[in-house]
């Protein structure tokens, strides 16, 4: 984990959204300062911190490399009761935070990009939602709850592939990455 934090960490990030948008990393990197081959070991480095069996796991591998969480707060599913915890980035998407939605014993259950200042899996504040919906939604701008906000009635899919997510609106189709829109395709 020597070396490795936010800067690596949305290196990682962009690895898997090189699936749908590999011109949009292609631009993104440089602007963090890396060189392609930076960019691909950050997320070889990840890859091999995740099946380590020395190195810490969960929320406390997110610690070791992002540091303590900007912000943390228990929200109810259900009957189970879960903690969010954000870690605010800078860098290529200033107005994003990674969230990590961690259950018993800081196992992550998901981890994705929300809009800072919001959490996912809990009411928004009225004024989240309402300057969400006067929000374009726009390729690598846009996070889940933005389009959730614009379009209550879609459908969320898990596309059974890693780190992807589809949410079906009657007017498109809109795949995302780690919680980042990527491509909007009209039905």
């Amino acid at each position: 984990m020597i070396g490795y934090a936010r800067r690596e960490f949305q290196l990682m990030l962009l690895r898997r959204m090189a699936d749908l948008r590999p011109d949009l990393v292609e631009d993104a990197y440089p602007r963090l300062g890396a060189t392609r081959w930076e960019y691909l070991d950050a997320h070889t480095r990840w890859q091999r911190m995740l099946r380590s069996r020395t190195a810490p796991q969960g929320l406390q591998l997110l610690r070791a490399v992002l540091g303590p969480a900007d912000s943390a707060r228990l929200i109810s599913v259900g009957d189970a009761e879960v903690t969010a915890h954000l870690w605010h980035f800078g860098g290529l998407w200033p107005e994003l935070s990674w969230e990590a939605i961690t259950g018993h014993e800081g196992f992550v259950l998901r981890g994705q990009l929300v809009r800072t200042g919001t959490f996912v899996g809990h009411e928004r504040l009225v004024a989240d939602a309402a300057h969400e919906l006067t929000t374009p939604i726009e390729p690598w701008r846009s996070v889940i709850g933005d389009v959730l906000a614009a379009h209550p009635d879609a459908r969320q899919v898990d596309p059974q592939t890693a780190a992807h997510w589809l949410v079906e609106t009657g007017d498109a189709d809109y795949r995302f990455v780690h919680g980042l829109l990527q491509t909007v395709t009209p039905n």
